[in-house]
């Protein structure tokens, strides 16, 4: 059995694979494929929580046996199935992200910190040697950005994009280093790595990207497009953090009535969330302390 797993990352667009991979569930099936979102939901739903309960303050982590016994039975279903090929979308194998980690009140959160040994419970009883890792990642300041936007969307936090770079360890969100984290965990684990900005030529390029990373005949597949998320402006953050001041008030369904027209609200090209200067300052600076300019710093 081959087991291929897919890591987001947070704010790479999972939601669209996984909805569309769901979506198709038949034509995975033809090529041999035992997807295990569609096929065993619960199973996901319980390994998220079993990574959680891992991080969160006050929680009680479950051991490594719990891990192992819940893949064992995810084998056996897709042996049993005549499948050839494990697949798992779950982006939070790496563990919460930086606003999540703020929500529970930790310090300058810093970006995926215990992802290898997230990754070795999460895969306990799986053979490495027969897995393939897909880590999609981002442009480092516009990951930071659209994390904040979720954040905001979510409302996760009242903190200002100012704010929250100083309350998160935003020069650590490296993923080169997360990359070769991930392949030092065994020395037969194939990791493929893919930067979301490049695939972003719309749902159906992503889509059939992801299907040939992982050996797939895209062509049976039909598209499902979701509903466009588009990242929040400037304008609608400063609203949304106005009305979140609010929310004290007796008035919920009023606040809660603005928020949605917030939402519902296309954003303004021209007033784009923009980090504030000593933070990209900060993201390129190399080793030997030159900050880079502009084109270097694209290039890079």
């Amino acid at each position: 059995m081959k087991y291929v797993i897919h890591l987001g990352v947070h704010r790479t667009a999972s939601l669209l694979l996984q909805q569309n991979l769901s979506f198709n569930r038949e034509q995975l099936r033809a090529q041999r494929v035992f997807y295990v979102n569609a096929e065993m939901p619960k199973a996901v739903q319980r390994q998220v929580r079993m990574i959680r309960r891992r991080h969160k303050p006050g929680s009680t982590p479950q051991d490594y046996g719990a891990f192992a016994e819940l893949n064992a039975a995810i084998t056996s279903a897709a042996s049993k199935a005549g499948a050839e090929t494990v697949l798992i979308s779950d982006e939070n194998r790496l563990g919460p992200t930086m606003t999540q980690s703020l929500l529970w009140n930790e310090t300058n959160p810093a970006f995926y910190p215990q992802a290898a040994t997230n990754l070795r419970y999460a895969q306990a009883g799986l053979p490495l040697e027969d897995t393939r890792l897909l880590l999609y990642t981002r442009n480092a300041e516009s990951y930071l950005v659209s994390l904040y936007s979720d954040a905001i969307r979510q409302n996760h936090t009242t903190l200002t994009l100012e704010q929250f770079c100083r309350s998160v360890n935003f020069n650590s969100i490296d993923f080169s280093a997360l990359e070769q984290t991930l392949c030092a965990l065994h020395p037969g684990l194939q990791v493929k790595s893919r930067q979301f900005e490049r695939i972003k030529l719309g749902p159906e390029t992503y889509l059939r990207s992801f299907l040939r990373d992982i050996g797939l005949d895209p062509k049976p597949f039909v598209l499902h497009p979701a509903a466009p998320r588009p990242q929040l402006d400037a304008m609608q953050v400063e609203a949304l953090l106005h009305i979140m001041s609010g929310r004290q008030s007796k008035r919920g369904e009023m606040i809660s009535a603005l928020r949605d027209q917030v939402l519902n609200g296309a954003p303004n090209p021209l007033a784009p969330l923009v980090l504030p200067a000593w933070v990209t300052d900060s993201m390129r600076v190399t080793d030997q302390g030159r900050v880079l300019d502009a084109p270097e710093a694209r290039s890079a």
